[in-house]
């Protein structure tokens, strides 16, 4: 399993401007092979920061993605909109235990 976290720092005003452009994208990685889990959240805090959560199967599953022709075309279209700071990194990892809930 492949743990990815990270987050955008949008500048100020852009993350209302590309909340549409996040959404879409989920929605087309969601249906990717080998991923468990995609998202991005909008800070509560601060609406122009976007928190990223990722869940891969396999370190070639997030390969493939990195590759993919909406990914590539996400980045592109990222570019339309101020970006102050990105950060994203990636661990392996195993279940270890719930914490709450299911």
């Amino acid at each position: 399993m492949i743990l990815v976290m990270g987050q955008i720092k949008l500048g100020k005003g852009e993350g209302e401007r590309a909340r549409q452009l996040f959404a879409e994208h989920m929605a087309a990685v969601a249906a990717e092979d080998g991923c468990d889990h995609y998202s991005f959240a909008f800070d509560a805090a601060d609406p122009d920061t976007v928190r990223i959560a990722e869940r891969w199967e396999s370190a070639e599953a997030l390969g493939a993605h990195g590759q993919a022709d909406h990914q590539k075309a996400f980045g592109r279209a990222l570019r339309d909109h101020e970006m102050e700071s990105i950060s994203v990194k990636a661990w392996n990892g195993e279940f270890w235990r719930t914490l709450i809930g299911d």
